[in-house]
């Protein structure tokens, strides 16, 4: 099912690191990346494709030691400011790994579920895989390249800390938990990594 967009169309420029191509007279850009886990083997691809002016992703994942199946898995945008980018060490405990990619991309003072580069959860099948796709337009396709998606461990609460004094209702148990739902989405460590670059 995997379909290059280089095999249907002729490339006729690279703009601010994504590819503009052509099919039928009509522009298309991409971006994309590898998944790979803390060892470094491949555990998927996500593609970025341009559609009508929002943006396309186009997730796959393959089994991996790292990544639980028949679950949820927290799938965000890091800003990656550092230029070690997507590093690991599998034999270091995996709170460690890929942490040179920084938090998630946001713009100002964004809280998780709002930043830029929040997107929806991946569910792992019973086997494995998942392929999942969506069109998501707070995404600007011009502004990925360099920036990193991380796969992590556990599922995303998108931010959600329902907290309150009703029965139905949970308590917030410190300020430093407050803040990891803010900041991460408590989606746990991460565990596989890809730098985004135009194609």
């Amino acid at each position: 099912m995997r379909k290059s967009l280089i095999g249907y169309a002729a490339v006729l420029a690279v703009v601010g690191g994504v590819v503009v191509t052509s099919t039928a007279g009509a522009n298309t850009r991409a971006a994309k990346t590898t998944l790979r886990d803390a060892s470094g083997q491949v555990i998927g691809t996500v593609k970025f494709v341009d559609a009508n002016g929002l943006t396309e992703v186009r997730v796959e994942v393959r089994k991996g030691s790292a990544v639980a199946s028949d679950a949820f898995h927290g799938f965000h945008i890091h800003a990656n400011a550092d230029a070690a980018g997507c590093v690991a060490d599998a034999a270091q405990p995996s709170n460690t790994w890929f942490t040179a990619v920084g938090g998630h991309w946001k713009s100002g003072i964004q809280t998780h579920g709002q930043h830029v580069g929040d997107m929806p959860s991946v569910f792992v099948n019973t086997d494995g895989g998942a392929v999942t796709r969506f069109t998501i337009s707070r995404i600007p396709l011009g502004e990925l390249d360099g920036k990193a998606v991380v796969l992590h461990a556990g599922a995303d609460n998108s931010g959600n800390v329902p907290n309150g004094p009703a029965a139905d209702q949970y308590t917030a148990n410190s300020a430093d938990a407050v803040t990891k739902t803010q900041n991460t989405g408590n989606a746990g460590d991460r565990i596989a990594c890809g730098v985004i670059a135009g194609r």
